[in-house]
This record gives structure tokens, sequence and C-alpha cells, in this order.
């Protein structure tokens, strides 16, 4: 009895689960699979959305006037993996990806779930359709965004409202009213420009709130450090000095009537460039010819300019090559801890670097040479925030979301034109496929692991980080 138990026990095998999607393709072949019928539908890593919130939702969107499709995501999923590690597709074509496998014309929405923008957090949508009314696809992305990020819930909720209503030709609804529709342009274009000011004005008195005190500081210790200077008569010396001097008073004027990052940014290119002139100074006094202006310190602008190279790998950052005065170098060889410019915003005091948008026109006057070319800063982080930053701006302006709407008018109008020109005999109830007479969503994927090998026209869209 024991013998036979121990055979039937060798032939006991253990089913093992599935195992997971590994790479973006095989996850978003999954995604695709739950969102056969129109729908909501939320991966299980996600916790921002309840249950029953999300059964609300898809109800939702299951009578919306348009099929709609939604997944919420992880952004980890859509990895690409790597120390830098960025999302598999950006923007619009995220949604795309999940249109190319369910294979439906309609409307497709990815929300990707991260802790910011910058991890890949962002709202994704399209509409695609050869045939039928285009919907405010685009404007429903940046309706969600803007009245409701990060709340997952009522971001969907606006999103599904708005994403059915028809955007119907502009010029069949304008034509009579020009004249209006004009002086209502005007209007609009100053609101919009009146409040991207605002707003950039806002974001430049804080900066300022936290520059001001530290280059008064500044300023006061150089102006001390030029006082300091022997007297002399020979002419050169004599006339940088006076070129230092003339320096650093324009700058301290510049920071009084300082008004936003443009201001911040003169002050500190002034004040580099009158450490450059100290150190022509010694240079003069020594004999030795004049050195070229080089990067300021990395670790401190204060200590002047840059005369070496050392490797410098922050808390939690990677090892980068960073310009360092002589007094660093000789730290770095010793192996002793650099000498950090510190700053105190909220808590405790950190790197002057890691504060991104608050020193980024701090940083931009530093590392500029003064005649439109500008050195290299070392730490991509600080880059980024500055870089986003002036594309926050950017986006407010008036010109910019005009340029927007004239895009998705343009998507518009080129669609109705392939529509009027198509047969009379096309059959319009099949633009909007129901889930019954669509194609297996699988059917439509490539071979090569994802993508449609016919997309239907690009109605409108939409693309925003939050």
């Amino acid at each position: 009895m024991k013998r036979l138990l121990a055979v039937l026990a060798l032939v006991v095998i253990p089913v093992l689960p599935a195992q997971a999607a590994t790479t973006p393709d095989a996850y978003m072949n999954e995604v695709a699979s739950h969102l056969g019928d129109p729908g909501v539908w939320v991966d299980p890593d996600v916790s921002q959305l309840s249950s029953s919130e999300v059964a609300e939702l898809s109800a939702a969107a299951k009578s919306a006037a348009a099929p709609i499709r939604i997944a919420v995501i992880p952004a980890e999923k859509l990895s690409k993996g790597g120390y830098y590690s960025s999302l598999a597709w950006e923007g619009e074509e995220i949604a795309d990806q999940l249109y190319d496998r369910v294979g439906v014309e309609g409307v497709y929405a990815v929300l990707v779930d991260a802790s910011s923008e910058s991890k890949g957090r962002g709202f994704h949508a399209v509409q695609r359709a050869d045939h039928g009314p285009t919907y405010h696809v685009g404007g429903a992305v940046d309706q969600a965004v803007d009245c409701c990020a990060p709340d997952y819930d009522r971001m969907l909720e606006r999103f599904i409202q708005r994403a059915q209503v028809i955007d119907d030709p502009w010029y069949i609804d304008v034509a009579p009213w020009a004249g209006g529709v004009a002086g209502l342009f005007g209007l609009w274009w100053g609101a919009v420009t009146l409040g991207a000011r605002r707003a950039r004005r806002k974001d430049e008195k804080e900066h300022l709130a936290v520059t001001q005190p530290m280059l008064n500081e500044e300023i006061i210790a150089l102006s001390q450090q030029v006082a300091a200077l022997p007297t002399t008569n020979e002419p050169q010396q004599a006339k940088l000095s006076k070129d230092v001097l003339d320096t650093v008073e324009k700058a301290r004027h510049r920071l009084d009537a300082a008004k936003g990052d443009t201001d911040i940014e003169a002050v500190t290119t002034l004040l580099g460039s009158a450490r450059y002139g100290l150190v022509c100074i010694d240079a003069v006094r020594d004999g030795q010819p004049m050195p070229k202006p080089t990067a300021p310190c990395f670790f401190d602008p204060r200590h002047g300019p840059s005369t070496d190279q050392v490797n410098f790998e922050p808390e939690g950052g990677n090892v980068r090559e960073v310009d360092v005065c002589a007094a660093c170098k000789q730290r770095a060889v010793a192996g002793e801890e650099p000498q950090v410019r510190m700053v105190k915003l909220w808590r405790d005091p950190r790197p002057y670097w890691t504060f991104g948008e608050e020193m980024a026109a701090y940083i931009d006057g530093y590392w500029s040479q003064g005649d439109g070319r500008r050195w290299w800063f070392p730490d991509e982080d600080a880059r980024r925030a500055g870089d986003r930053m002036r594309s926050r701006w950017a986006s407010r302006r008036a010109g910019a979301r005009f340029g927007r709407w004239s895009s998705d008018v343009g998507s518009s109008v080129s669609s109705w034109s392939s529509s009027a020109g198509s047969s009379s005999s096309d059959d319009d109830d099949s633009s909007w496929s129901s889930g019954s007479s669509r194609r297996s969503w699988s059917s439509r994927t490539r071979s090569s692991g994802g993508g449609s090998s016919r997309r239907s026209s690009r109605r409108s869209g939409g693309s925003r980080g939050f």
C-alpha cells in the first residue's frame, strides 16, 4: 500500500500559475483582452480607485454616445527597464497601442498611474474612426487634468462626459458669426495671455523669495573681497579691479529691482563674471597670462571658476564628471567631502541643485558665458526641472493653446474631407462598431509584438502629464 501511494505521489504534477506579462507589449496585450467591450478596466496594482467607483465609471463609459474604452495601469508595467527607465511609448501613442490591439474604432484612453509626472504619470487618449462624428477627446483630456488631477475618479468622470460631445466642423458654425467670433477671439487671447502672465509671475515671485536673500549675501561678500584688494598703480590690474567693482555694483542694482527669473539669471551671470575678473587680477599680479573663462565650481559657484574636474556621485544618483575649483579638487584628492552650496527652503538644508524650479534661474545665470553660450550643467534632474518649468509656461500662452486647437481643427477638416469624398454606399452604421461585431483584439496585433496593420483616421486626441 505504501509503495502504491509513493507511485501516485510521483505523478502528481503541480499546476503553476501563468507567467505574468514581462514586457510592455505583452502587458498591453493583456490589458486589451479586458476591453473587448467598452468600459473601464483597472489594473489590480492600482489602488487609487475603489471597486464601486470603477463600476460606476464603467457603466458611464458603456452608455456613452461613442464607444469609450479606458485602462488605468501602473507606469512600471510600461517601463522599458534600465537605470533611467522610461515608458515604452509616449503621449497619444500609449492609447493608440491599446486601440491597435482591440481593433475597434472608438475612443481609447489610458491613465498611467505613478507617483509623479516625472515618473510617468499622465492621461493619454485618442479617437480613431474613418467615418462618423468627431468627439472632443483632446479637450476632454485637458479638462480632466485641469479640473480634477490627481483625483482619478473625478478625472475619468469628467473625461467620459466631455469625450462624447460631438465636435462639429468649425466653419459650419463660425461663418455666420465671423465678426463676433473675431471679437471673442481677441477677448480670449487677451484673457489667456493675462492668465499665463499671472501664473508665471506667481512662480517667479516664489523663486525670487528663495534666491534674493542668497544673492544679497553673495554680493556683500564679493564687495568685501574686492575692497580688500591691494591698491596698485599697475594699469592692467587697476583696470581689472575697476571692472570687477563695476560688475558687482551692476549686480547689486539689478537685484534691488529684480522681479523675476530674468533678473535672477542676469545677477548670477554678473557675479560669475566678477569672480572670473578676480582670477584674472591674481594671474596678472603673478605675471601669468589671464586664464580662459570656465564654468563655475559645481559644488558652490561662490568658489569661482573651475580649474579641474572630478568624479562625483550624489546620494541616490549616478557618477558624473563635474567642474571644480582648485580647493575642491584638493579635498577630493584627500578623500574629504566637498563644500557644497546648501539651501534651506522648507526643512533641512539641501544642495542647491536639488531644488529644481526654485534654483533654475540661479543655475542658468552662473552657467551662462554672457554672450548667448552656456556651459553644460552636469545634474540631469536640475536641467529637466528647468525644462519642464519653461515648457509649462510656454504651454499656457495663447499662441500655444491656439496651436493645439488649430491642430485639432485641421484633423477634423481632413477627416470630414475624406468622408465627403467616399462612396455614398459606405455603411455609416459600421463606423461605430458594437462589441458583437468587432474583430478579436488579437487578430489586429502584429506578430512583432503589437501595433495595428492599419489604423483608422485620428479624429481627436490629447496627452497630459500631471
